[in-house]
């Protein structure tokens, strides 16, 4: 599947990274990273990364978003500053929804990554990643 088709679907969780080699624990590792990649989404990505995040801690899940600007001109991302669990990247090369995806996905560091679409005409539902992380962690655990 190419980035391409990633897009366009709803939000949907994958393994992350395999674990770095280190002879110390990372102290600051999370069970899940949410990628937003996003271009021009205005107030919605502020509401979105704040329903997701009160869903995410009332699931006692440990967590950390990263937002993700694809060419995006609206300065949306200026409203997420103040939030500490969330990852910033804007970089100029950066022009389109694909490549912030890929950036984002580079930059997670959960043992399980989430996506959400923040730009669709729909409004995100949280309960829907987090449906996905729990399938993501059944599923998990019957292969292990």
């Amino acid at each position: 599947m190419t980035v391409a088709h990633l897009i366009a679907v709803p939000p949907f969780v994958v393994a992350g990274p395999a674990p770095r080699e280190s002879s110390t624990p990372d102290p600051v590792a999370v069970e899940f990273t949410v990628v937003i990649p996003f271009h021009n989404p205005g107030a919605k990505l502020r509401r979105a990364v704040e329903r997701m995040a009160e869903l995410l801690y009332a699931q006692n899940i440990s967590f950390e978003m990263i937002a993700v600007s694809g060419g995006s001109t609206d300065g949306s991302e200026r409203s997420l500053g103040d939030l500490p669990w969330m990852r910033i990247i804007t970089d100029r090369e950066l022009q389109d929804k694909g490549a912030a995806l890929q950036t984002g996905l580079a930059a997670a560091g959960g043992a399980y990554v989430g996506v959400v679409d923040v730009d669709a005409d729909v409004e995100v539902d949280p309960h829907d990643l987090i449906e996905c992380l729990h399938r993501a962690r059944e599923r998990e655990a019957v292969l292990a």
